[in-house]
């Protein structure tokens, strides 16, 4: 590798910020905007309107093992571009929708396209790229949807406010064709297809001759996987831990601005979204520095004390404290799933097996959103909401710490054996 050049990897990760810019905030962290001016003006419960993102997430989490296994074995350049169409044409069709009925459907195909247009298709690419520092190549794409989200989310309100949902919709559905088709031509998909090697390979391969234990990947293939108890407690782990990110944040904003006003729910989720950025960035740096059990952990209990906060919402000293915070667990959604999938199973075959995790990751997103939104119809209130976040998180940060354990003892056992692959990419 020439030293003097940038290595192309970080060209990749830098398209992947700006796809997850656009991408991310405009399907998950900004659509809360959308939910008190559409349903004021179309008549809609919050829940109603909710069922959207269940529907979105829902059709992921269907698609998500197939989208994973295509786009690791497929034309992934290809896939991602259809996706990225497909994906702008159903967003804008939003702005037509005259009932519920048509919002349910242009969600549906929001899921069908979603799946293959955002976080999977980067973090099989920036995973088949990296071996050293893969952790922070991952968060650092990641995190576009941090700063994405705040530039997105104030101008989105002013055309909400000015232009009315309806022109919002259309303006970012261009936005994301605009965007994203140039970036997904830089999205190379493996350095073999250059005639490069992984970033840190040649490294990584020579530690491996001295210290074999701490360098050997998993590397078990989806179906040896499946046979392992631990798999499903992974998964379910990052069910709960999505559920939470995914839940919260979808009432985030309509939940300060029945409290505080409209304006000052903007001025957080601004705030929050800066913080995220930074924060995807330090905990890709976190788990690459002291492993998967000190950044689950650590990630886990800064993300419960920021839905505590939300258990005194009067206080507006405290939610700048809980948009702090906030910004800093919100990562779980977004960085966890993919880099500790990869750091327990390895990067052989990554892309299957990230499928199934992705799965339970919208699974998570799909059942969370409405069941927040039912229990503030129901409630008038989001404090019970609160308190099962806080009891899903525990559970996750259990579950996940479960399956470090038995990988790291299954990868012990499997050390010793003569056949085992020392795989490095």
């Amino acid at each position: 590798m020439n030293d003097k050049k940038i290595f192309y990897g970080w060209w990749v990760v830098a398209a992947s910020v700006l796809i997850m810019a656009i991408l991310h905030p405009l399907i998950t962290t900004c659509w809360g905007l959308y939910l008190k001016p559409v349903t004021n003006d179309m008549g809609f419960s919050r829940s109603a309107f909710g069922l959207c993102s269940t529907i979105i997430s829902g059709v992921t989490v269907f698609l998500s093992p197939y989208m994973g296994k295509w786009l690791a074995q497929k034309n992934t350049r290809m896939i991602h571009t259809i996706c990225v169409i497909g994906l702008a044409a159903s967003y804008a069709s939003f702005a037509i929708g005259q009932n519920i009925t048509h919002f349910y459907i242009s969600a549906f195909f929001m899921g069908i396209f979603s799946c293959g247009a955002v976080a999977l298709p980067l973090s099989i690419v920036i995973t088949n790229w990296f071996v050293k520092k893969r952790g922070l190549a991952i968060s650092i794409a990641l995190a576009g949807s941090g700063f994405g989200g705040a530039i997105i989310s104030p101008i989105m309100a002013n055309i909400i406010q000015n232009y009315g949902w309806r022109m919002s919709y259309l303006v970012f559905a261009g936005a994301m064709v605009a965007v994203c088709l140039p970036m997904i031509l830089i999205m190379k998909k493996s350095p073999e297809a250059m005639g490069l090697k992984a970033y840190g390979a040649d490294e990584v391969a020579a530690t491996a001759q001295k210290t074999s234990a701490s360098k050997v990947e998993l590397n078990m293939t989806l179906e040896e996987v499946k046979k392992h108890g631990f798999f499903w407690i992974y998964l379910f782990g990052m069910f709960c831990l999505c559920f939470v990110g995914f839940g919260s944040l979808s009432q985030l904003a309509a939940f300060l601005a029945d409290v505080h006003g409209t304006a000052f729910a903007a001025e957080i989720l601004s705030l929050f979204l800066i913080i995220v950025t930074l924060g995807k960035i330090s905990l890709g740096w976190v788990y690459d520095k002291f492993g998967i059990r000190m950044g689950t952990s650590y990630i886990s209990i800064v993300f419960a004390l920021a839905i505590a906060c939300l258990l005194v919402p009067d206080s507006k000293p405290l939610m700048y404290v809980m948009a702090v915070l906030y910004g800093l667990g919100i990562c779980t959604g977004t960085v966890c799933p993919p880099v500790i999938t990869a750091g327990l199973f390895g990067s052989k075959h990554y892309g299957e097996i990230y499928g199934y995790v992705n799965l339970s990751v919208y699974l998570g997103a799909a059942l969370s959103v409405p069941a927040v939104a039912i229990v503030y119809d129901k409630t008038g209130s989001y404090q019970v909401a609160w308190f099962l976040c806080i009891a899903l998180i525990i559970m996750s940060l259990i579950a996940l710490l479960y399956t470090d354990m038995k990988c790291r003892s299954l990868n012990a056992n499997r050390i010793n054996q003569p056949s085992i692959t020392k795989s490095i990419a």
